[in-house]
């Protein structure tokens, strides 16, 4: 806030010393990088086998190829969300988003990354990828979702 009130001093400065420019007020608007909270129906686990997904398990809808060691180590936490939510079919979410997931369950509460769909059959809905070994079942009701942008993250 100190460096706000600084820059506005100068300006004020500046303008007040010139008499091309003339004062303006100056606004700071909070940035918010986030979509609103979204509520899924219901989420589930999957798993990359062929009986749950296509021909081809080990490759997302977006193109990632499934790295079973980390999928199975937990080093990567991605999932699927059904095509109402997805942007490619009038949704709000990018393959490659971070959702931040609040199931009220520690074992999956937190940051996820978009990277599946779901069959066009299913609206608001969300499934959670593990390796069968991990976790091969688990359903939830009411999971609140909210979109993660990187500036959010603090990735580099």
């Amino acid at each position: 806030m100190n460096k706000v009130r600084i820059v506005m001093l100068a300006l004020q400065f500046f303008c007040s010393n010139s008499t091309a420019i003339s004062p303006t007020p100056l606004t700071i608007k909070p940035l918010n990088h986030s979509l609103p909270p979204l509520t899924l129906d219901v989420l589930t686990v999957y798993n990359p086998v062929a009986g749950q997904c296509d021909a081809t398990p080990l490759v997302t809808a977006s193109n990632q190829r499934i790295n079973e060691s980390k999928l199975r180590s937990g080093a990567i936490r991605w999932m699927a969300l059904s095509r109402d939510l997805l942007k490619r079919w009038g949704g709000k979410i990018h393959y490659g988003d971070t959702i931040h997931l609040n199931a009220g369950d520690p074992s999956i509460d937190g940051l996820w990354v978009v990277h599946d769909t779901m069959n066009r059959r299913f609206r608001k809905r969300g499934d959670l990828l593990f390796d069968a070994t991990v976790r091969s079942t688990g359903k939830w009701s009411n999971v609140l979702i909210t979109l993660r942008k990187k500036q959010d993250l603090n990735l580099r």
